[in-house]
């Protein structure tokens, strides 16, 4: 079962709608907000704890990201424990591809799309080999 255990959670504004267990980025010309990952090849800014809708945004709602540490992460196909971990266009993980930023490694097995595993992340990324 996944859980998670924070090194560092940071909170931002919410700049879209943000769904939880799914990873973010940082808004465009703004250092406290962030929005959800549109490509594979965005810059992670960690994962969100929290679901935030437009209009929970309107209302000042913001969103708890885990920058560092053990958490929960979406996946997008079965992990195998132990794999580097890359994020999905839709800021879900997978495992990660020959030449593709790795952001953590798989703590826990999930075996269909849209489990959640935990994942120990490891900071800014390294390309997997």
């Amino acid at each position: 079962m996944a859980t998670g255990n924070y090194i560092q959670d940071k909170g931002y504004d919410a700049s879209a709608a943000i769904t939880k267990f799914r990873g973010v980025k940082f808004t465009a010309g703004t250092e406290e907000a962030v929005t959800p990952v549109t490509a594979a090849t965005d810059q992670i800014a960690g994962v969100a704890q929290v679901s935030v809708s437009a209009g929970e945004i309107t209302r000042g709602k913001g969103v708890s990201v885990r920058r560092m540490g053990a958490t929960e992460w979406e996946c997008s196909a079965a992990i195998a424990i132990g794999v580097p971990v890359a994020m999905a266009a839709d800021g879900r993980c997978k495992t990660a591809a020959a030449g593709e930023r790795v952001v953590g490694v798989c703590d826990e097995p999930t075996l269909n799309a849209g489990e959640r595993a935990r994942v120990t992340l490891g900071g800014a990324g390294f390309l997997a080999p």
